[in-house]
C-alpha cells in the first residue's frame, strides 16, 4: 500500500508547484540585487545614461542594426562618450547610435513577417536625450525608486558596442510573439474556486415522482482541499418542435485532478453547455451531450493556452473525469469521460437486485485502455508506464485516458517554459494522448426502469466492488435511511479502516491532506427512481 500512496502523492504535482515556486522566488531576488547595484552605479558617478523606449524586435532587424553599428566602429575605436569635452565625432558616433536604436524600434514584432527590417530616422519622441550649452548629456530618466520594466532597459556605459548589441539581442522575442499577443488580449471569464466543505451530504426529492422520486449526495474529502464536485439540476427545455416543456433531471459527479480550477469550471460550464444545444438544436439527446463535452473541453484548453501565454502554466496541468445521468422525455442517458463509474440496480422477479455497470473505466489500470493505446501510439515505447504496484500511467504522468482539461496531454505547444521539466510530455505528439469524448448509454424508461442509480468517483469504485454497493444501497432503502449516499460513504471508511487494522473514527479524526495517505476524495450521488419496498408496501396498507 505504501507504493500506492507514493504513486497517488506523485499524481497531485504539488512538488513541482512550490519547486517552481522558489526558482521564480530567487529569479526575482537575484533582479532585485542587479537592479540596486545600477542605481547605486548611477548616483555614483553622477551620470545617468539614456534611455531608449525600444519594443521587441525581429531578428532581422538586429541583423540590419548590426550593419549599421559596423560601419560607425571605427568612429567608437576613437572618441569616447564620457564627457562635455569630447571631439565632435563622438556626438554624430552617438546620434548614429541614437538613430540605430530607433530604427531597431520601428520594426517591431508587429510587423514580424517583413523580410528586412525598416529602418528609420529618429523624432525626437523616439528619443529622450537632449544636449544643454555645455553638451552634457541630460536624460528625462525616471525616478530611481520606480520599478524599471522591458521597456525602460538603460544603455550599457561608454562605447560598448559589443555590450549594446547582445542587450538588444536579449530583447528578441521568439518568431511567434504577434499570434500570442492576439491570444493575450482575449478577455478570460472569472471561475471563482468554490471552498467546498471537507463533508457535504445533501437530499432532495423529486418534483415529478412517476419519473424520479429522490436525490441524495455524499462528498468526503481526502486531499487538503476536496478536489471532487457534485451537481444536481431539476430544470425544464422547450425543445425545437415540441408544444410543451419537457422536464429535465441531471446529475453530474466531477473527480478533479491537479487542483479545482478544471473541476469547477466543468461544474460550471457542462450542463449550461448541454443544455444550450438541447434547446436549440433539434437533435438527438445523445449528440447534445457529446457536443457539449467538446465545447467545454475546447473552452477550457483555450483558457489554459492563454493563461500559459500569460506566464501561468498551472492551468495546464489539470483535468477532472466526469460522469453525468440526465432524464429526458422519459429516457436516461449516462455519459462518461474518465475513471468515474455509474451502476444501475433492477428488482428481479425473485425480488433480489441485480447490478449492472452502464459505463467504462477510462483507465490506464484497464487492459482494454492499454491494448487501445499501444496501438495508436506504436512509436511511443512508455505509452503506458508502471508506477509502483500495478498502477499504470499514460506517459507516466496520468492514470485516467479521457478527461476535460489537462491540456499538456493534449497540446504539444504547451509542453516547455514556463512548464517545469518534470511535467512536460516528450513524444510524438501525432495526436492527443487522452481526450475527452465521452461514452453514452441510453435506457428507455418505458421499458425498463431502475431501482436506483449509483454515480461515483474512483475514491468509492476503488475500495467497494459494485455487487456491495448494490446489496449495502439496496438494505440502507429497506432500512428507512435518510441519505443512503453518506450511509454507504461510512461504510468505504469502514472498509479502509480494516485494511489498515484501524477504525473509522481514527480515519476520520485524520486532517484532510494526510488522509489522502489511506484513500482518494470520495463522492457518491444516488438517483432513486422508485421509493423502496417499506415505503411502497406502508402506502398500500
Amino acid at each position: 500500500m505504501s507504493l500506492l500512496s507514493y504513486s497517488r502523492r506523485h499524481r497531485s504535482l504539488l512538488w513541482y508547484r512550490s519547486a517552481q515556486r522558489a526558482v521564480a522566488r530567487r529569479r526575482h531576488q537575484q533582479q532585485h540585487r542587479q537592479l540596486q547595484q545600477q542605481q547605486q552605479s548611477h548616483i555614483k558617478h553622477n551620470s545617468t545614461t539614456s534611455r531608449m523606449l525600444v519594443t521587441p524586435t525581429t531578428s532581422s532587424a538586429v541583423v540590419a542594426l548590426a550593419k549599421q553599428v559596423r560601419t560607425t566602429q571605427s568612429l567608437a575605436k576613437t572618441t569616447a562618450i564620457r564627457s562635455a569635452s569630447a571631439a565632435p565625432d563622438s556626438s554624430s558616433s552617438m546620434s548614429a547610435v541614437a538613430a540605430a536604436a530607433a530604427a531597431a524600434a520601428a520594426s517591431s514584432s508587429e510587423d514580424s513577417t517583413n523580410a528586412t527590417a525598416r529602418l528609420t530616422q529618429p523624432t525626437a519622441d523616439t528619443l529622450t536625450t537632449v544636449a544643454t550649452p555645455k553638451n552634457d548629456l541630460v536624460t528625462s530618466a525616471l525616478p530611481l525608486d520606480q520599478a524599471p520594466n522591458r521597456s525602460d532597459k538603460p544603455q550599457p556605459p561608454e562605447s560598448s558596442w559589443s555590450a549594446m548589441l547582445i542587450a538588444l539581442f536579449a530583447m528578441i522575442q521568439p518568431e511567434w510573439t504577434k499570434e500570442k499577443i492576439d491570444l493575450e488580449e482575449t478577455p478570460l471569464e472569472e471561475i471563482p474556486i468554490t471552498s467546498v466543505p471537507s463533508q457535504l451530504s445533501e437530499v432532495l426529492p423529486g418534483n415529478d415522482s412517476a419519473v424520479f422520486w429522490r436525490y441524495d449526495m455524499d462528498s468526503y474529502a481526502a486531499n487538503r482541499k476536496n478536489e471532487d464536485r457534485s451537481q444536481y439540476v431539476v430544470d425544464s427545455i422547450m425543445r425545437p418542435g415540441r408544444s410543451s416543456e419537457s422536464p429535465v433531471f441531471f446529475c453530474g459527479c466531477y473527480d478533479g485532478h491537479g487542483g479545482e480550477e478544471a473541476v469547477d469550471f466543468v461544474q460550471k460550464k457542462l450542463y449550461a453547455n448541454i443544455r444550450s444545444h438541447l434547446a436549440e438544436n433539434d437533435e438527438p439527446v445523445a449528440h447534445s451531450i457529446i457536443t457539449g463535452f467538446k465545447d467545454t473541453e475546447e473552452e477550457f484548453n483555450r483558457r489554459s493556452q492563454i493563461k500559459f501565454e500569460r506566464g501561468s502554466w498551472s492551468s495546464c496541468s489539470v483535468g477532472a473525469c466526469a460522469v453525468m445521468a440526465l432524464v429526458i422525455e422519459k429516457k436516461l442517458y449516462v455519459a462518461s469521460c474518465g475513471d468515474c463509474r455509474a451502476i444501475m440496480a433492477y428488482r428481479e422477479a425473485d425480488g433480489s437486485l441485480s447490478v449492472e455497470q452502464i459505463t467504462f473505466d477510462h483507465s490506464a489500470n484497464e487492459e482494454r485502455e492499454q491494448r487501445r493505446l499501444r496501438v495508436l501510439y506504436p512509436e511511443d515505447y512508455d505509452i503506458v508506464c508502471e508506477i509502483g504496484l500495478k498502477n499504470f500511467y499514460v506517459k507516466g504522468r496520468l492514470q485516467p485516458t479521457r478527461s476535460i482539461g489537462d491540456t499538456y496531454m493534449k497540446v504539444k505547444d504547451v509542453n516547455r517554459s514556463p512548464m517545469p521539466h518534470g511535467l512536460r510530455i516528450r513524444g510524438s505528439f501525432r495526436r492527443p494522448y487522452i481526450s475527452a469524448v465521452p461514452d453514452i448509454f441510453q435506457v428507455d424508461l418505458n421499458d425498463r426502469k431502475p431501482e436506483f442509480v449509483v454515480l461515483g468517483s474512483d475514491g468509492l469504485f476503488g475500495e467497494l466492488k459494485n455487487e456491495e454497493i448494490v446489496q449495502l444501497v439496496g438494505r440502507f432503502r429497506d432500512e428507512g435511511v435518510q441519505n443512503v449516499s453518506q450511509a454507504l460513504r461510512e461504510a468505504v471508511l469502514e472498509r479502509i479502516a480494516e485494511i489498515y487494522g484501524t477504525t473509522s473514527a481514527d480515519l476520520e479524526n485524520i486532517l484532510p491532506g494526510n488522509r489522502r495517505d489511506y484513500h482518494d476524495d470520495i463522492t457518491i450521488d444516488v438517483l432513486h427512481f422508485t421509493p423502496p419496498r417499506a415505503a411502497t408496501q406502508a402506502e398500500a396498507a
